[in-house]
C-alpha cells in the first residue's frame, strides 16, 4: 500500500515540474520578441519565481527518488545473495 501512496508522490512531483517548465517558457521566457524584450522584467515577477522553484525542486526530488528506489532495488538484491535465496 505504501508504494502506491510513494507512486502518486513521485508522480505528482513529475506533474508539477513538466507543468512548470512548460508554464515558464510560455509566460516568463517566450520565444518570440516580445518574449526576449520582456524577459528581463518577468524574470522577477512573482509567477516566474514560482516556476523556477517548482523546476528546481522538481528536478532534485525526482533525482533522490531516483537514488532511493535505487538504493531500495540493490539492498534487496544484497539481502538475497548474502542469504543464498534464488526468489
Amino acid at each position: 500500500m505504501w508504494t502506491i501512496e510513494i507512486g502518486g508522490i513521485y508522480f505528482v512531483w513529475v506533474a508539477l515540474h513538466y507543468g512548470a517548465a512548460h508554464a515558464y517558457t510560455s509566460f516568463c521566457a517566450n520565444s518570440s520578441i516580445y518574449g526576449f524584450i520582456t524577459s528581463p522584467l518577468l524574470v522577477a515577477a512573482p509567477h516566474c519565481v514560482a516556476f523556477r522553484w517548482t523546476i528546481n525542486m522538481g528536478a532534485s526530488v525526482i533525482g533522490t527518488m531516483w537514488f532511493v528506489l535505487g538504493t531500495w532495488i540493490s539492498t534487496k538484491l544484497l539481502m538475497n545473495i548474502s542469504l543464498g535465496r534464488r526468489d
